[in-house]
């Protein structure tokens, strides 16, 4: 297999990731196809996905993902919209076009698999 079919096989890790400002993102990459879930860290404020905690799908276009996202009623926040990422490599990614107030955020990648313990229910 050449780099540049590798490249194209495992364009991001599947696993957990932290966005630069620490929040908590899961996401997988089946084929062409991620699936994400997103939600805010946990602050003295709020638990874990208890402001927002939204999910996703989208697909690969060259060296971009095309993700359509919505809040999910765990959190207070009630949007959705699209959000277009650059991918830098593997490992990080950032939003390089937004919609329905998502932000510019960037992403690393942190580990396979992350578990987390909702404490709000």
């Amino acid at each position: 297999m050449s780099n540049t079919e590798e490249f194209k096989k495992n364009k991001i890790k599947s696993g957990f990731w932290k966005s630069s400002s620490d929040n908590l993102f899961w996401i997988q990459v089946q084929n062409e196809t991620v699936f994400w879930l997103g939600m805010n860290k946990k602050t003295q404020q709020y638990n874990e996905g208890s402001n927002w905690c939204h999910v996703g799908y989208g697909t690969f276009q060259d060296n971009t993902i095309l993700l359509n996202w919505s809040d999910m009623p765990i959190g207070n926040d009630c949007l959705s919209g699209n959000i277009i990422i650059q991918i830098i490599n593997d490992s990080e990614m950032k939003v390089i076009k937004d919609s329905g107030n998502f932000g510019l955020s960037h992403w690393k990648w942190v580990s396979k698999r992350n578990h987390f313990l909702f404490t709000s229910f």
